[in-house]
């Protein structure tokens, strides 16, 4: 189990306590102490637990640069991150650890996951699934990898041999890291089963530096999309596939170009059977079909959305040309029935900063 930490006093304890009440035994604590100047030492030394490993650096370097020392010094052939403010359940182990010793193609494995605000009240479930590696690579394609860094466990020889963690890329270190072991073609699961207490406060690292981290997400896309297709327009189609805005300030022509040469490259370099390269590219022909419907009015748009039904199988075609020529006007009385419906939740959203992160996951801003 890896930990870093910095100044974690107010939650460490919890987070030390729920990884010794594991029901899963054999495992390291290793704690990575970023230079912390409130009591956090003190509070793990104070576990006397043998299977507790804490590594003190002199200075603050980082979150990722003490992940990666600890990822290093680790001793187990798996590793599971845990958060300083978070807690896991007592199974989480042994559910974990059950998938990788049972599927040797697995390098990754997630979980669901309990949203909690400081005092532990719920605000939330955080519940995906990853079925088999077209899955993995889809939702990789769309920015949707529902392996949240905190619940993740993962083969160490593997991500060691990738270089560990990207230092320039924190803190979206995670994200990079599962898209340069999709590249490798390795598979990723999700425990169907609620095994983390994730806690939403105004000062974890995701909330403080929100902004910063979507853009070196981006790039890092951007990155991965370039490895599947080197002369791909890899942000227009970053953007189109993971449904954002900005991507209808694109030529959709060139930008559809680019998907069919990441679906290409996506077959070549990643070693897709016929089977696997059909399903991927029906899911995200469906894919196209869900972001042009949020706007369906806009011209470019409806390019996006007659380019997918032309190519999706004969069956599923007639339907949603019906659906293309009506999508107008629903889509607007979908949108006054939308604002008024979740008007409540979004006025809270900002009113509590705590339900931010969770707001934002909850329709796709995140």
């Amino acid at each position: 189990m890896l930990m870093a930490v910095h100044d974690g006093e107010p939650f460490v304890g919890e987070a030390v306590r729920s990884v010794l009440d594991q029901s899963f035994t054999d495992f390291e604590l290793l704690v990575v102490d970023d230079a912390s100047t409130d009591s956090t030492v003190e509070i793990v030394e104070g576990f006397h637990d043998p299977r507790i490993r804490l590594m003190r650096n002199e200075h603050n370097l980082g979150q990722v640069p003490s992940l990666n020392r600890g990822l290093r010094e680790a001793r187990g052939e798996y590793v599971a991150r845990i958060d300083a403010d978070d807690a896991c359940l007592p199974d989480r182990l042994m559910r974990q650890v059950a998938v990788l010793d049972s599927e040797p193609s697995v390098c990754l494995v997630g979980a669901w996951m309990q949203a909690v605000d400081e005092r532990g009240r719920r605000l939330g479930r955080l519940e995906k699934t990853l079925t088999d590696f077209v899955d993995f690579v889809y939702h990789t394609l769309i920015m949707r990898v529902y392996v949240s860094h905190p619940a993740a466990m993962y083969r160490r020889d593997p991500v060691l041999g990738l270089g560990g963690y990207d230092e320039a890329t924190g803190p979206s270190e995670d994200k990079d890291l599962w898209r340069k072991l999709v590249l490798e073609r390795y598979e990723a699961r999700i425990v169907p089963e609620i095994l983390v207490l994730y806690r939403l406060h105004d000062e974890q690292l995701s909330q403080v530096r929100a902004v910063y981290q979507r853009k070196v997400d981006g790039e890092s896309q951007d990155r991965f999309l370039a490895e599947l297709a080197p002369a791909v327009p890899a942000t227009a189609v970053r953007q189109l596939l993971a449904g954002d805005p900005g991507t209808w300030s694109y030529d959709p022509h060139a930008t559809l170009r680019g998907v069919e040469l990441v679906l290409e490259g996506a077959r070549r370099r990643l070693d897709l059977n016929a089977d696997e390269s059909d399903r991927l590219r029906e899911r995200v022909l469906r894919r196209l079909l869900e972001v042009s419907n949020r706007r369906p009015w806009r011209p470019a748009s409806r390019i996006v959305a007659a380019y997918a039904i032309a190519r999706l199988p004969a069956g599923a075609r007639r339907r949603h040309a019906v659906a293309l020529a009506t999508a107008p006007a629903i889509a607007a009385g979908r949108r006054i029935v939308r604002l008024a419906a979740v008007a409540p939740l979004r006025s809270r959203a900002r009113r509590i900063p705590l339900a931010r992160r969770l707001y934002g996951k909850a329709i796709g801003s995140e």
